[in-house]
């Protein structure tokens, strides 16, 4: 499929003002796709759409995620969000929170096929010729149910692309097996429809194994990958990078540097490292709760 496209994958709670500013001075993304905006019964105001939107500036192109259980709150949202200039939209029905599949979103939508297929016909409405893709699972509890909802997605006509996260709902973060044949069979389900690989890519090689294997994905995501070697995406794409030692301390110290909120400076850090590896981990719990944290760039 030409060339492969490497993306970020949302990340709730993690993706501040200071993380997306510093990844973008740095120069290690090449397009957002932003955390899910939870949209309930009622449309949001433009107010809160615009100060949804500010962190990720507008220098690089920005996907909104959208989540909700209303498709016509979802489509207004979409609607509004086209008037402030956003023109890509993904519709997220692979969050395996419980708290949030308990009431039918994210991931919970699986459990509902015609649900589903209601919502993205009324978004896609909504928003004419924007693009519009879905962030998935291969299922709610086991990867052959991708068989039920991936033909009637393509049947729909409306979805653009697909970010397939290889596990079902129910196995959370759990490492299984599969990852290479449930992609695979996903791909043959999408048909025409590109499918951007995600799930364990943590690693310029794990990258290289994948699409090599599975020449017919549109690319990658990664996300906690990405965390431990804020470079990787450069990497994947062959871009200059620094050595990842290096490349972790640049990307935290750009993050810090105006003052970032100890337990934002301890729950990042020990993404980047790990908690046994953090050179910070032992300083920040002597720091004040409420301080900011500095660290020259």
């Amino acid at each position: 499929m030409g060339n492969p496209e490497f993306w970020l994958g949302p990340m709730e709670g993690v993706m501040t003002p200071e993380l997306l500013e510093a990844a973008t001075s740095l120069h290690l993304v090449k397009r957002w796709m932003t955390p899910f905006f939870r949209v309930n019964a009622d449309a949001p105001k433009p107010k809160t759409l615009k100060a949804f939107l500010a962190p990720f500036g507008g220098e690089l192109p920005v996907t909104v995620q959208l989540m909700g259980v209303s498709p016509e709150a979802m489509a207004m949202t979409a609607q509004t969000l086209s008037q402030l200039g956003v023109n890509a939209f993904n519709l997220n029905f692979g969050c395996p929170s419980r708290q949030v599949t308990s009431g039918g979103a994210g991931g919970g939508a699986l459990r509902n096929i015609d649900g589903m297929l209601r919502t993205v016909e009324t978004v896609k409405n909504a928003i004419g010729d924007l693009e519009l893709s879905v962030k998935i699972r291969t299922g709610w509890s086991d990867p052959g149910e991708q068989e039920l909802f991936l033909p009637r997605l393509v049947a729909s006509g409306c979805v653009g692309k697909f970010f397939i996260h290889y596990r079902t709902v129910k196995e959370q973060y759990a490492g299984v097996d599969g990852r290479e044949e449930r992609l695979k069979r996903a791909i043959e389900l999408a048909e025409n429809v590109p499918v951007i690989l995600n799930g364990d890519v943590n690693t310029p090689d794990d990258s290289e194994s994948l699409l090599k294997r599975l020449p017919q994905a549109a690319g990658i995501m990664c996300a906690r990958g990405w965390l431990h070697d804020p470079f990787l995406l450069r990497r994947l794409e062959h871009l200059p990078a620094p050595d990842p030692e290096t490349g972790r301390e640049q990307f935290f110290r750009t993050v810090v540097k105006a003052g970032f909120p100890v337990n934002k400076s301890i729950e990042l850090s020990n993404y980047i490292w790990g908690r046994k590896n953090n050179p910070y981990f032992r300083h920040l719990l002597t720091l004040p709760a409420g301080a900011a944290f500095r660290l020259s760039p």
